[in-house]
């Protein structure tokens, strides 16, 4: 009943990572239709494309115009993969790491590379200091008398 709802669409990609033991693993053999999910290499894929035969059957991790990528909802920054188009662009707020560095997009339906366009480098927030403070220095008060 999960895989068929997962399958649908009818859950969000945080839920369905969740239990990735659920999914087929990849192989040669593999057939399915455009929705289906699948493990490759610890990582879970939707196919894009209905897969009938050997011809089309290609390895989910080395070929991202069959294959969308579902989050890991535990990585805050996944890597980023060019989007092949508005199936699969990435939405504002969404985080991603890409050359060494963290990103944040702009806008939504963000195809565009990290440090082109629509992405902002993220900097992590300043924690706070723990513990008492000193007060502020001020003007010396004269005691009244």
């Amino acid at each position: 009943m999960f895989v068929k709802a997962a399958q649908a669409q009818q859950l969000d990609d945080a839920s369905i990572a969740k239990y990735p033991e659920f999914f087929v693993t990849w192989d040669e053999n593999w057939r399915g239709k455009a929705g289906d999910i699948v493990q490759d290499e610890g990582k879970l894929y939707r196919s894009i494309h209905d897969v009938t035969d050997a011809g089309q059957n290609r390895k989910p991790s080395e070929t991202p115009s069959m294959w969308t990528q579902i989050g890991n909802p535990l990585e805050e920054f996944p890597d980023w993969v060019q989007p092949l188009g508005a199936h699969d662009a990435y939405s504002k707020g969404a985080k991603v790491s890409h050359n060494g560095e963290k990103w944040t997009s702009d806008v939504d339906g963000n195809v565009w590379e990290p440090g082109v366009y629509g992405w902002t480098k993220y900097t992590e927030p300043v924690k706070a200091q723990e513990g008492p403070q000193e007060p502020a220095e001020g003007p010396d008060e004269e005691p009244e008398g």
